[in-house]
């Protein structure tokens, strides 16, 4: 049996395919539904990481969510992590926008919560070696990471090289279930599962340290899409095959000190889905209850004590969590390559003028819209990338008139 599990949970509402008109929503299925269930007697400790633009979306639309979370912060039932505050893919960046990002969304849980995280959610788990250098330098004990990235990044050299050939990842294959129709759907989903299962026995040591340069390293903990997935589609019970009572019966299966049970987006949990109904945000803190009651502490990488991570560090390649790890999905597209062509004109201006203080403060809002990775990757609607493109006009306005 385990004997810690821990669950991290995403807010983002800058999501891609969400209308703006559509958060009222999202906050009533998702958000105050699962610190309702967190109230209501979860023992533990959950992970939180909240970008910046959703502070200031629920800070100025829902308070009294807010004062809610810092009440469960402060006793220690939710803990909350950095990130980039607008979410934006940091490796993209320039190192400035990088330390712009970072301080940015550490300043503002320090703020709000009276604290300074220990962990890092970086958004769409897009990290390199120089990234996590400065996330280090910012005091971050701990950084989320996929576990396939880490895995491909064991024994995989370049993704582009022709004598290279991996696997498709579960990720993609997921991706392909998602989108099926008809019996081809149930085939694949069948699929899905036992794929899922292998995986599952595989990503059970989530507590890594991995390298940073000669002389650094940081601690990495490892975010695992099958046992996400997993948890997701059984704890709901409204996807044939993944069940509630199986997902225990395989857990009381698995040997390992931490499992990492859940890291995603928490707006799966009531307002979307990947199966064809979604789980509630009470069915995934009943379960948690459930484990707990077996003797499985619900707990943050935070908590777990430095003799039990790994003391030898093993390398970590530039990458993400998306379905091939790559950078690709918020690079390559035409909008996205127009995109980092104007903010590369811009970095390069900011830069000619050392990044002044007094032109920064004007230009921090759209930088931040500009920066943020929505209008990018996976499925944009036309709202989000319209507000990237306003975002770069008003940036150049500004620049001309200064």
């Amino acid at each position: 049996m385990i004997e810690k599990a821990s669950v991290i949970l995403h807010w983002n509402t800058d999501y891609a395919e969400f209308p703006r008109s559509e958060f009222p929503k999202v906050v009533e299925l998702s958000y105050e539904p699962m610190i309702t269930a967190i109230e209501d007697g979860f023992i533990g400790t959950i992970c939180m990481n909240l970008t910046g633009h959703t502070f200031e979306y629920l800070t100025a639309n829902y308070p009294e969510l807010i004062d809610r979370i810092k009440r469960l912060v402060k006793a220690n039932v939710i803990e909350m992590l950095a990130s980039g505050y607008s979410h934006p893919i940091l490796p993209l960046l320039p190192r400035e926008r990088v330390a712009f990002q970072l301080k940015d969304h550490i300043a503002l849980l320090k703020k709000i919560f009276g604290k300074k995280p220990k962990g890092i959610w970086p958004p769409e788990l897009a990290v390199s070696p120089s990234v996590l250098s400065q996330i280090k330098k910012e005091g971050i004990d701990w950084t989320a990471v996929d576990y396939e990235h880490y895995q491909l990044s064991q024994f995989f050299g370049n993704d582009v090289n022709p004598f290279e050939i991996r696997e498709q990842t579960l990720t993609e294959f997921l991706v392909e279930a998602y989108w099926a129709r008809g019996i081809s759907k149930l085939w694949k989903y069948l699929k899905a599962m036992r794929l899922l299962m292998k995986a599952n026995k595989e990503q059970i040591e989530p507590l890594r340290r991995v390298t940073i340069n000669n002389n650094e390293t940081i601690k990495a903990y490892l975010s695992s899409f099958s046992w996400t997935n997993t948890t997701q589609l059984a704890v709901g019970g409204f996807v044939p095959f993944y069940k509630n009572k199986n997902l225990l019966k395989l857990l009381e299966k698995i040997d390992t000190k931490m499992l990492p049970f859940y890291a995603s987006d928490i707006e799966f949990f009531g307002y979307r889905s990947m199966g064809p109904t979604p789980a509630s945000p009470k069915s995934l803190i009943d379960f948690l209850n459930k484990l707990t009651k077996k003797g499985v502490r619900i707990t943050s990488p935070t908590q777990i004590p430095d003799e039990d991570w790994p003391q030898e560090p093993t390398y970590l390649s530039t990458g993400s969590w998306a379905p091939d790890k790559s950078f690709r999905l918020w690079t390559d597209s035409e909008d996205n390559t127009e995109f980092l062509r104007r903010a590369d004109e811009i970095y390069s201006i900011l830069r000619a003028r050392n990044w002044d203080k007094k032109l920064m403060k004007k230009l921090e809002p759209f930088l931040r819209i500009m920066e943020n990775s929505d209008p990018r990757g996976w499925a944009p609607i036309p709202e989000r990338k319209n507000e990237a493109y306003s975002a770069i006009a008003i940036i150049f306005d500004i620049l001309d008139k200064s």
